[in-house]
């Protein structure tokens, strides 16, 4: 290996940079659409993620209130398919140990708001 002095490594750099203004403007403005389309997709999959990590906690908080057994959550879609709700269900095991499912709510909000209601009836 040998080594390049500062004036090659500063042509080689001049060479470098001016790729870019060698390359069609088709192509440059292709290049900066997939850029830009893949910026638009790792926003999308952060949202996804921290949407995700909510509904694990807001799972996690439920589960810890009901204390009686697990939680169900199944989407419930609608008869005309145009929407899909969250359906809650908290699961106990009743005096004659027979597994019993109760409904909670569409949404952790709604489940987590009658949590203490549904357990006093049991």
């Amino acid at each position: 290996m040998y080594r390049m002095d500062v004036k090659t490594k500063l042509e080689l750099s001049f060479v470098f940079e001016s790729y870019w203004d060698m390359l069609p403007r088709e192509i440059q403005e292709y290049i900066i659409h997939l850029k830009i389309s893949q910026q638009n997709i790792d926003q999308e999959n952060r949202d996804r993620m921290k949407n995700l990590c909510r509904e694990i906690i807001a799972y996690g908080q439920l589960k810890a209130k009901w204390g009686r057994g697990h939680i169900k959550c199944r989407m419930d879609h609608c008869k005309c398919k145009r929407y899909s709700q969250l359906k809650i269900s908290a699961c106990y095991v009743n005096e004659y140990n027979d597994k019993c499912e109760m409904y909670l709510g569409h949404g952790f909000e709604q489940a987590w708001s009658r949590v203490n209601h549904v357990k006093s009836f049991l």
